[in-house]
């Protein structure tokens, strides 16, 4: 296997387990949710009010209006998110965590830091410091 394919191979597996880790978690606490749904939970956890239409400019969503539009309604149906319409402009929607979202959010912070205990564990600050430059880098180029 040449260097390009390895390498490839190495960040898709990485990615996957690390997934399939943190939803496994997520999941002995009741909370079954996709990537995609817990990608919007985070993101609309870092401030009071969220417009809908900022989810189009997120790099991990990068899909169109009617797949996150889905999204965020299944969001709504399971109580996690609340909809409301812009008093300023009234086509775009404002999106809020619900108090059980609130709850999920905070169960998404503590299992991105399982993850980041693990990192530490395996390695030094400055191994992981390279280790990201060196992925970011990598990234860049593609």
């Amino acid at each position: 296997m040449d260097i390009q394919s390895g390498l490839g191979s190495l960040c898709r597996l990485i990615s996957m387990k690390s997934t399939k880790r943190f939803h496994a978690w997520l999941a002995e606490r009741g909370v079954v949710i996709t990537p995609e749904q817990a990608y919007i939970i985070a993101s609309v956890a870092k401030s009071d009010e969220f417009h809908q239409s900022e989810l189009m400019s997120l790099t991990f969503l990068a899909s169109d209006k009617s797949k996150i539009s889905r999204i965020v309604q299944s969001l709504v149906t399971a109580g996690y998110l609340s909809r409301s319409d812009d008093e300023v402009d009234r086509r775009s929607k404002i999106l809020r965590l619900t108090p059980e979202g609130v709850k999920v959010a905070l169960l998404l912070k503590e299992a991105a830091n399982i993850n980041v205990e693990l990192y530490n564990e395996l390695f030094t600050e400055d191994e992981l410091k390279a280790l990201q430059t060196s992925l970011v880098k990598v990234l860049n180029a593609l």
